[in-house]
């Protein structure tokens, strides 16, 4: 079955979304896939039933299961309650997402499949009557390529001493303010301005939450803003030690800058998400990593 309307569609009973359009099924456990395209956040199943002992209509809703972004496709698995007696269940699979729908309204009242509920242990042919493959083992699995774009390589020196806020319901609040920064590359050459910082939070694991800010000029005078998370590890007594101002020589640093500019040769840079993996020099109290775009 294969439905499409409004840019949208679905599909069920077929070998990627498992589910006859008219089987024999035990009173539980009863369940179906659905194949939606494409891929969205909003998109949302939802399957309307019915019964020939009682016709009064129900729903039940999908619960998506797997994504797939290579293809723009989408699984969600819809299970029905137990039923308690035999029957004969006739249900309509429906997609909406964002204000459009498929099937069309106008087609929502023609319930175009079903399966019966039988007590036979031996009728019982329906998908769920003989083992089936996982489905997050038995739908295509695409690993998602991935590649670093190296921009260049950033070097920040902090003032001495930081603003030391205390211990917060949060963490340990430690404000630093830059003093100088460079970043220098194949992609990007520019200084650090004095006007930025890293607002961090040293939970009580150790782990450093870094809150930077800053704003670039470029070697042609392009002004960037840049506002990045990441995690600064000082080590399982990291939170004890840096109250008594002890810390690794150089602690790892991984952080997510983006970057925004309305000057038109960097434009570019508000498309990405970047990443840089690099260190803290703690006696020098500098900061440096490489940039690299993904």
């Amino acid at each position: 079955m294969e439905v499409c309307h409004d840019g949208l569609k679905l599909w069920y009973g077929t070998e990627d979304a498992p589910a006859s359009e008219s089987f024999v099924a035990a009173r539980q456990g009863i369940s179906i896939t659905v194949g939606v395209y494409p891929l969205h956040l909003a998109n949302k199943v939802t399957v309307y039933y019915r019964s020939d002992k009682n016709r009064l209509v129900r729903s039940t809703t999908g619960v998506l299961c797997h994504s797939d972004y290579v293809t723009g496709k989408q699984y969600f698995s819809v299970h029905f309650p137990s039923l308690l007696e035999p029957q004969k269940v006739e249900y309509l699979v429906t997609l909406s997402c964002a204000g459009r729908q498929v099937p069309k309204v106008g087609n929502t009242q023609q319930f175009s499949s079903s399966f019966i509920i039988n007590d036979s242990p031996s009728s019982l042919t329906s998908p769920q009557s003989t083992p089936k493959t996982p489905l997050h083992e038995s739908l295509p699995h695409h690993r998602f390529p991935c590649s670093l774009n190296y921009l260049g390589t950033v070097q920040v020196r902090l003032q001495e001493p930081p603003d030391i806020i205390g211990e917060t319901p949060e963490g340990l609040r430690v404000n630093w303010s830059i003093k100088t920064g460079q970043v220098n590359g194949p992609k990007l050459n520019a200084i650090f301005g004095s006007h930025g910082g890293d607002h961090m939070t040293i939970r009580h694991d150790g782990v450093g939450i870094v809150g930077a800010y800053a704003t670039l000029q470029t070697v042609d005078g392009a002004l960037i803003q840049t506002r990045y998370s990441g995690v600064f590890e000082l080590g399982q007594k990291g939170y004890q030690n840096f109250l008594k101002q002890q810390w690794p020589n150089a602690p790892p640093l991984r952080v997510t800058p983006r970057f925004l500019t309305e000057h038109p040769q960097y434009q570019w840079l508000n498309r990405l998400q970047c990443i840089g993996i690099g260190e803290v020099q703690m006696s020098d109290l500098l900061v440096i990593y490489d940039l690299y775009a993904l």
